[in-house]
């Protein structure tokens, strides 16, 4: 009897980016940043010009591999249904599974706080630069998850939150720049500065577009005092605009 041996089947390589996302999701574990990652790989790909589209019904350019009728080709190649290309190989399971495993197991509250670190860290970057830009980032950050929880219309929940996470008392009619900057802040900044900055952001909330960049809007305004004095001037200095 002849015996006849079969090639075992060897699964796909990863795409270079597939590959790079499992390197830096077991690298980092539960600290991987997907959005951070993502925009980091779409650089380096825009710098280096390499972007591939691929399209698996039109098969352009794709040499049809020899087929045999033998039983060993049989098994490689299947007779019929589009050829698999190199790089669609989906994740394994346990990845699939630890890609979203974070933010499905994370409360709304325990998201809230991490939002909120990351405002203190913006902050402590902010200090120990002491650049006269650098506020911008901190500003930035303030500006996003009052915005985020108000488009939600959730911004009470908001000054709920981040009283506690300051550890300081709630006031449901806080102005909530104020509140955010006041509870992701420290000492070193007195209240009539967080009340300008609170006026700039507001001027900022109501007026920038949203392509343009905090910085880039502030600047042209003339910077925080400009933004803040824009504000008292057309929309009045305690004017609030916020929903709880």
């Amino acid at each position: 009897m002849i015996e006849i041996s079969y090639p075992v089947r060897v699964p796909p390589p990863l795409s270079p980016r597939t590959a790079s996302y499992v390197a830096a999701l077991i690298r980092e574990g539960d600290d991987f940043d997907y959005s951070k990652w993502f925009q980091e790989v779409r650089r380096k790909e825009r710098d280096a010009k390499q972007v591939l589209v691929v399209d698996a019904s039109d098969r352009r350019g794709f040499k049809e591999p020899n087929r045999s009728n033998t039983p060993e080709c049989r098994d490689i190649w299947p007779t019929s249904g589009p050829v698999r290309i190199a790089g669609t190989a989906s994740l394994p399971i346990a990845i699939r599974r630890s890609r979203h495993h974070k933010a499905r197991d994370e409360t709304p509250e325990a998201r809230l706080s991490r939002r909120l670190e990351k405002i203190r860290e913006a902050w402590n970057d902010f200090q120990s630069r002491r650049a006269r830009d650098a506020v911008y980032g901190y500003l930035a950050h303030v500006l996003a998850i009052v915005e985020h929880y108000k488009v939600r219309r959730k911004t009470s929940k908001l000054l709920r939150h981040a009283s506690e996470f300051a550890d300081l008392r709630f006031d449901q009619n806080a102005d909530p720049f104020t509140a955010i900057i006041r509870c992701t802040s420290d000492d070193s900044v007195d209240n009539k500065m967080i009340s300008k900055w609170a006026r700039a952001l507001r001027y900022v909330a109501r007026s920038k577009k949203p392509e343009t960049g905090l910085k880039t809007f502030m600047k042209k305004a003339g910077g925080i005092n400009g933004c803040a004095e824009l504000y008292a001037r057309h929309f009045g200095r305690g004017r609030r605009d916020y929903t709880h």
